[in-house]
C-alpha cells in the first residue's frame, strides 16, 4: 500500500482517481491545484504524486513538478503527470521538467496502474549529483535489437549499458510496421551483468503513448502472440 496525492482541478477525474488508486489498497489524498499539492507534500509523507498538466488555479503541472524537484526533501518522490495533451513535444516538456512518467488521457486504468506498480517497485540506487547545463549535439554507436514488446514497454538488449530512469529514444522498423512513431523508453530495470555476447538486457517502459498509437500496439502484439 503506498499513499498517493492526486492533483486535477476537475472532480471527476479526482473521484474516478480515487476509486481507483482505493481498489488497489492505496491510501490516497486529493486536492484541486499545485498550491494545495505543496502544502500536502510539505505536511506529510507521499510515495507517489500524480498531477494533471493544465489547472485553471494555482499554476500548471509542469510548475508543481519543477517545484517539487528543487525542494531536497521532496526531489526523489515520483510523479507521473496526466493531461488530454497528446504531442510528443508535449510529452518531452513534463520529462523534462523531472516527471517520471507522463499518461495521456483517457485514461486506461490497466495501464496507469501497472505504471504505477512499476514506479512504486523500482528501486533507483543511481546517486544524483549537481549538473552543469550543456547545449551540444553528441552521437555514440550501439548495437541494439528488440527481445519483446507489450503495451506498457520493450525488453531490449543492447551493449550499452543503461540506469534505470534513463530515458532512451528507440528507433525500429518494427514501430513502422505497428503504425506508430519511434517511441520513448524510460529504463525501469536490467538484468544483473553482461550476456556472453557483452549485450545488456533492458526493460523500459514507453513513455506518453496515447489511446491512438495503443490501440494498433494492442492489435499487433494480438496477431504475433503464440497460444
Amino acid at each position: 500500500m503506498a499513499h498517493i496525492l492526486i492533483v486535477d482541478d476537475q472532480q471527476s477525474v479526482l473521484l474516478t482517481l480515487e476509486a481507483l488508486l482505493r481498489s488497489e489498497n492505496h491510501l490516497v489524498t486529493a486536492c484541486t491545484n499545485a498550491i494545495d499539492a505543496m502544502a500536502k507534500l510539505n505536511g506529510e509523507p507521499f510515495d507517489l504524486v500524480i498531477s494533471d498538466v493544465v489547472m485553471s488555479v494555482g499554476g500548471t503541472g509542469l510548475a508543481l513538478v519543477r517545484t517539487i524537484r528543487g525542494q531536497p526533501h521532496l526531489a526523489r518522490i515520483p510523479v507521473i503527470l496526466l493531461t488530454g495533451k497528446r504531442e510528443k513535444t508535449d510529452v518531452e516538456k513534463g520529462i523534462q521538467a523531472g516527471a517520471d512518467d507522463y499518461v495521456v488521457k483517457p485514461i486506461d486504468p490497466t495501464l496507469l496502474l501497472a505504471k504505477i506498480r512499476t514506479i512504486l517497485t523500482k528501486e533507483d540506487k543511481t546517486p544524483r549529483f549537481a549538473e552543469a547545463p550543456v547545449n551540444m549535439k553528441a552521437e555514440f554507436e550501439t548495437k541494439t535489437e528488440i527481445v519483446s514488446i507489450s503495451e506498457i514497454g520493450c525488453t531490449i538488449k543492447s551493449n550499452v549499458y543503461a540506469a534505470p530512469g534513463a530515458l532512451i529514444k528507440i528507433h525500429s522498423e518494427v514501430f513502422k510496421e505497428i503504425g506508430i512513431s519511434n517511441p520513448t523508453l524510460r529504463i525501469v530495470s536490467q538484468e544483473e551483468g553482461e550476456s556472453q555476447d557483452g549485450m545488456h538486457k533492458l526493460l523500459g517502459n514507453f513513455v506518453g503513448l496515447s489511446e491512438r498509437e495503443l490501440t494498433p500496439l494492442r492489435l499487433w502484439i494480438r496477431s504475433k502472440k503464440r497460444f
